[in-house]
């Protein structure tokens, strides 16, 4: 079973742009890896063709994408046309990102992405729309799974990338709330001495608690903003 903090395995693809490792296509970006559930479905080829419209979103805040499902190379080639259509994208207009092709599962499994339901023709599982986020070490920072019939929230994801990259720029000292967005203020980590916050964070409003413990550290999102713009 995969965790958050674990280092993804550098794991062989056969991809529509050629053969790589996960390390290789991800290191030094920020990655998002999707696995879908088949070709020439109606929602996975909608959530695809709302990653190549989102592209350059991702593509801002230093996201890699990769796609994955268990059809072939060849079946991912006519799908793309599809994708292009669908989402606006010319048809000489380069594909923005590699789809691998895991025909035996072994990525799939290793990943544990595959539906207990979910089979194809021949009553083997498929994946189900999972996505994972890797940091630019290769760690896993998100896992989301969501079933066949429910398409998945890409504003999730980027909300999710915005505070991982935030949480990152302060070393995790930061946290962020529920619900948290840029225009939100943010947690301070109990880890940090008291002493220690009006140091880093002198506009910190410490709330009194009725169990006496000071872990409510709330810092102004116009602090935070103007520390991460530095």
């Amino acid at each position: 079973m995969l965790r958050i903090g674990q280092t993804v395995a550098d794991v062989s693809l056969k991809t529509t742009v050629g053969e790589f490792g996960v390390h290789e296509y991800f290191r030094g970006s920020w990655g998002l890896l999707v696995c879908y559930v088949a070709d020439f479905s109606a929602v996975c080829t909608n959530e695809l063709s709302q990653l190549v419209k989102d592209f350059h979103e991702f593509e801002s805040r230093g996201v890699k994408i990769l796609a994955m499902s268990c059809d072939s190379i060849n079946s991912h080639t006519k799908w793309i046309e599809d994708i292009k259509k669908v989402s606006g994208l010319k048809y000489e207009e380069e594909f923005p990102f590699p789809i691998v092709s895991d025909r035996n599962r072994m990525v799939s499994l290793y990943l544990n992405v595959l539906d207990a339901k979910c089979m194809d023709d021949d009553g083997i599982p498929l994946p189900c729309r999972a996505a994972f986020v890797l940091a630019p070490d290769m760690t896993i920072q998100l896992i989301h799974f969501y079933p066949q019939a429910i398409g998945r929230n890409f504003n999730e994801i980027f909300r999710t990338i915005d505070a991982l990259q935030l949480t990152f720029k302060f070393s995790n000292d930061l946290y962020t709330p529920c619900g948290w967005k840029p225009v939100t203020d943010c947690l301070i980590s109990s880890k940090i001495p008291k002493d220690e916050i009006e140091k880093k964070f002198p506009t910190t409003t410490v709330i009194e608690l009725p169990s006496g413990k000071d872990y409510m550290r709330i810092v102004s999102k116009i602090e935070v903003n103007r520390k991460y713009e530095k």
